[in-house]
């Protein structure tokens, strides 16, 4: 891919998840980002011209194929040696966060926090994660007096969380849309 093309892709992503207001947006728009790439990935790999290789794969990648989901897309991707480890068990705990933050925005009207410590948990799990996060992010609410920054640390907080996972998103989709043997 061309410098401009890739500089235009990255800004794309990150306009994306940067329109983003909640958790919820957010990992929704995340798995989206992955389901678009995954998918350009697979077309370079399966969706040759060859006729049989056409009418073979095709049933299986449609909507309501068994390759549709994109969890088990991630597992073909893996097993073909086109995802490495880190990036595919990144990609599945994206997924386990769109599903946490679903499952929270259907239980109650009030969307999950970037800071709440259950989510907070769930992101600490992403590998790539840990080569980006401060050391100083979390901090003793209790010894500040003002409320004003309290509110001021956890919107910074809040922006560092959302800021590393959109360059973690962003390295992701980069290396699916690296060149390989088999596209």
């Amino acid at each position: 891919m061309p410098k401009f093309e890739r500089l235009k892709f990255d800004i794309d992503i990150v306009e994306t998840l940067s329109e983003a207001q909640t958790a919820y947006d957010f990992f929704t728009a995340s798995c989206d980002l992955f389901e678009d790439a995954i998918d350009v990935l697979i077309q370079n790999v399966f969706r040759k011209d060859d006729y049989a290789v056409k009418y073979a794969v095709e049933p299986l990648l449609s909507h309501d194929g068994p390759l549709a989901h994109l969890a088990v897309r991630i597992k073909l991707l893996y097993g073909l040696g086109l995802l490495t480890q880190s990036a595919y068990q990144d990609i599945e705990t994206f997924i386990e966060l769109k599903q946490f933050v679903e499952s929270d925005n259907e239980s109650d009207n009030e969307s999950i926090e970037f800071i709440s410590p259950l989510l907070m948990e769930k992101i600490n799990s992403i590998s790539a994660m840990a080569k980006m996060m401060p050391p100083n992010l979390y901090y003793d609410q209790a010894e500040e007096s003002s409320h004003f920054i309290v509110q001021m640390k956890q919107d910074q907080n809040k922006q560092i969380i959302k800021s590393s996972l959109i360059l973690v998103i962003t390295e992701i989709i980069k290396e699916l849309h690296k060149e390989t043997s088999l596209s």
